[in-house]
């Protein structure tokens, strides 16, 4: 190496860059350590021949690094490299390191920089008064600091948050930042100490260690701390076990775990506690007992299209997620049934889906949350099953659907239920010269049931056989204008369905809610399940208009009717369909500069009352944003009365980074406030400060309102504080 800086040296004093490829002098074989190319101004001699100086934009580059500078010294006999003046280090890491001065070995490995600043991944950034840097990456930092914030680029400000530490080490090989005497500052300010600290690497996917803790202070549950350790088991399994301390109540454990397999994953949390019942004000009364959730799934791979897996949905009784503040709702983690509001449900099933077909098998068991409600008399499913396959027709006859159904319900107390359905579907779509578009369809299905009450001593068994035929008739009209864009598009549909003698004697159970909307108006069959048939003939007529314009405006608008020519009435007095002409069924929707609405509504044909109305409002702003919605059931055969709600969100910027956030949720028929949150969020490019206020009155026999103030902090790449 000293005999090619000889030749640079030489050679440098007629040319400003050259690449050292050729062998040393007096060097028998070529060298094995990769060739150095420099560039600068001017190279010369050091004194007494011991080095070399390069100055004025020099580059040094030696596969993969390249390092900058103002000057460079090199002394080959000391093995050593000096560089001043804007140094900047490339190709060590994925981003360039910073320092006013370095000194560094021969081949720009390890060394000692002074002034040293560098970015990490997932913008995080660190600097130090002096840092070492060892032969396999890691960093030891003196007087260091650590920051996701951006730098004032006169080095004025202070930002947001930093960490700062009398000692700094970035261990490559653990993939962990390790701070001695380490304050958290914010604005400069120091707010927490700890003697030692740690937390991964931006750049790690997954290490062991606390994350940051959760604090709140609640009415009923007092002072809030739960502390979060996250555990990295192996490369395809971690888990989260979270102590939590209350000021009223007992401590409760909550954990999380997750694994993934080669061919799934399996997902499941929970949380356990031994305590009395609490009210509102934190109070406790009853017996003491154990209090426990465990909300989980999992799911694998049977072959490309097929899956199997499983859920479960269970708590200790029907308070305990809400009394600690735990959602009612688990995330959604692919299983096929879903449970209605306040309700739980377990399931075990195989499903799979192919270009022409599709199949699940599953059982499920149900959990209610409701304080009214008793479990013994909510069916379990064991099991249903469903098949189907689409057959394409010949050119122009569209498609064949057959498909097989079976249910099997049991219940502790009631009755026992089972049913098995068999059906053909076609459906096709001819375009007629002028443009109107025909869609004719039939169905023919079989059923047979089988009711039994073992307490009662009462069984039955029902056979019946169904059919309708159809079809939907439509004509679109399209406009084009110099700014706006129109289609109208007239639509009727008629249906002819058979008569159900034997609907006496069907007990429904898979079509207790039927809410007529849009998109259920031209349904051939309306029922969502087998139970209800709606037989005779019936015409359904509506009209659909849309306008565009611009880049993002659009307006929507339909209005519809159904009208039932013979036949009986089968669905609730709440659905809409229970007269002869059905309620009118109005939608529409419109997006334009920022703002966007949506509305539903049903009203009735005679008296014309809104007996249902949805309307939602949302607004985006530079400076401020916003959502509001609207509901109102006041359908005089909704036997649980009106229901009107009003709720709504938003936040409104008050400076550059602050903004006053809040949300509200009220029963406009009890004039009850259900929910209500208001605060203040700071947030800039690297935190989020939350400071809330909240208040619950959900109404639910012993456990009554609830207030609390919550902490929500988020430092980026560090983690979060919050009480959710």
């Amino acid at each position: 190496m000293a005999s090619q800086f000889r030749r640079l040296a030489a050679v440098l004093l007629s040319t400003s860059a050259l690449a050292l490829t050729a062998p040393a002098l007096g060097q028998e074989t070529a060298s094995e350590e990769a060739p150095i190319y420099l560039e600068a101004d001017q190279v010369e001699d050091i004194a007494g021949g011991t080095g070399y100086i390069a100055r004025g934009n020099v580059r040094v580059r030696q596969e993969p690094r390249t390092l900058l500078a103002d000057e460079i010294e090199y002394h080959p006999d000391e093995n050593r490299v000096v560089a001043r003046g804007h140094v900047i280090i490339l190709g060590q890491g994925p981003f360039p390191q910073y320092a006013d001065e370095v000194e560094l070995d021969s081949q720009l490995a390890s060394g000692v920089a002074l002034g040293f600043a560098s970015m990490l991944e997932n913008n995080g950034r660190v600097a130090a008064g002096a840092a070492i840097r060892r032969e396999n990456g890691s960093l030891h930092l003196e007087d260091a600091y650590y920051t996701a914030c951006e730098l004032c680029e006169d080095g004025e400000g202070e930002p947001t948050w930093r960490l700062r530490a009398r000692e700094v080490v970035q261990d490559a090989d653990d993939q962990m930042i390790y701070y001695r005497d380490a304050r958290l500052e914010i604005g400069g300010v120091p707010v927490l100490y700890a003697p030692v600290f740690a937390h991964a690497d931006p750049s790690s996917e997954r290490r062991s260690g606390f994350l940051f803790p959760k604090v709140g202070v609640s009415s009923r549950l007092g002072f809030i701390y739960q502390q979060p350790y996250y555990w990295t088991i192996s490369p395809s399994q971690d888990a989260v076990i979270a102590p939590r301390i209350m000021g009223n109540v007992n401590p409760l454990v909550y954990g999380e775990y997750r694994k993934r397999f080669w061919s799934g994953f399996m997902e499941l949390e929970g949380s356990y506690t031994r305590e009395f019942d609490i009210d509102s004000d934190g109070e406790r009364f009853g017996e003491e007992t154990d209090r426990w959730h465990i909300f989980g799934g999992g799911e694998w791979s049977i072959t490309p299209d097929w899956r199997w897996g499983f859920g479960v949905q269970r708590t200790s009784d029907n308070l305990h997620l809400r009394r600690y503040d735990f959602s009612e709702e688990d995330k959604d983690r692919g299983a096929p049934i879903a449970p209605q509001r306040r309700q739980l449900v377990s399931q075990l099933y195989i499903d799979g889906r192919t270009q022409h077909s599709s199949g699940l098998f599953a059982i499920a068991n149900f959990q209610t949350l409701a304080t009214d409600a008793d479990d013994d008399t909510v069916p379990a499913i064991a099991p249903i099953a469903h098949y189907s396959r689409v057959f394409t027709g010949p050119e122009g006859w569209g498609r064949v659907e057959t498909s097989f159904d079976a249910a099997s319900l049991r219940r502790d107390i009631g009755f026992d239920y089972d049913r098995a359905s068999a059906s053909v579907d076609w459906r096709t779509r001819w375009t007629l010269p002028a443009g109107i578009l025909i869609s004719p369809f039939a169905q023919a299905r079989s059923d047979a049931y089988r009711f039994e009450d073992e307490l009662a001593g009462t069984s039955d068994t029902v056979y019946r056989s169904l059919g309708l035929a159809g079809t939907d008739i439509s004509w679109p009209f399209f406009r084009s204008g110099e700014t706006v864009d129109m289609i109208v598009e007239p639509v009727i549909s008629y249906v002819s369905a058979s008569d159900d003698e034997e609907a006496a004697r069907i007990i429904n159970e898979d079509s207790l809610s039927v809410d007529l909307d849009e998109g259920m108006l031209f349904q051939p069959v309306r029922a969502p399940g087998f139970d209800i048939w709606e037989d005779g003939q019936r015409l359904s007529y509506g009209i659909r208009a849309t306008a565009f314009w611009g880049r993002s405006g659009q307006a929507r608008l339909f209005l519809g009717q159904s009208e039932r020519l013979d036949g009986s009435a089968v669905y609730n007095a709440s659905s809409g369909l229970l007269a002869d002409q059905s309620d009118y069924v109005v939608a529409g929707s419109i997006e334009i500069a920022g703002f966007d609405a949506e509305i539903s509504a049903r009203i009735d044909p005679e008296s014309r009352d809104t007996n249902r109305l949805d309307v939602a409002l949302g607004y985006s702003g530079d400076r401020f944003s916003a959502d509001l919605r609207y509901l109102d059931i006041s359908d005089a055969n909704v036997t649980r009365g009106a229901q009107r709600e009003l709720s709504g969100d938003f936040e409104m910027d008050l400076t550059g980074h602050w903004s006053a956030i809040g949300r509200v949720q009220r029963d406009l028929d009890r004039e009850i406030t259900r929910r209500q949150e208001i605060g203040i969020r700071f947030e800039d490019d690297c935190s989020q400060f939350d400071i809330v206020y909240q208040r619950e009155d959900l109404g639910i026999r012993d456990l009554g309102p609830s207030e609390s103030i919550q902490f929500r902090v988020t430092l980026f790449t560090l983690g979060s504080v919050s009480p959710e």
